[in-house]
């Protein structure tokens, strides 16, 4: 699998590491019409708890779909 690794700011400031990891790994590189990204395709790098994973990858993916 191929990994994109990225850095994403939430609101109070703190700086979480992330992956984007896509099956097909060629995915990554496709536009947004041609690949539909999903919360299981986002891994959080940053150790944290599972409730702020679930959150960050929340945050993430609407952080994403809002900059396409």
């Amino acid at each position: 699998m191929t990994t994109g690794e990225s850095f994403y700011v939430d609101l109070d400031g703190k700086q979480w590491q992330y992956m984007l990891v896509t099956d097909p790994p060629a995915a990554l590189y496709w536009n947004a019409s041609s690949y539909k990204l999903r919360l299981s395709d986002i891994k959080i790098a940053t150790k944290c708890s599972p409730e702020d994973r679930k959150r960050l990858r929340r945050e993430i993916m609407k952080d994403i779909q809002e900059n396409e």
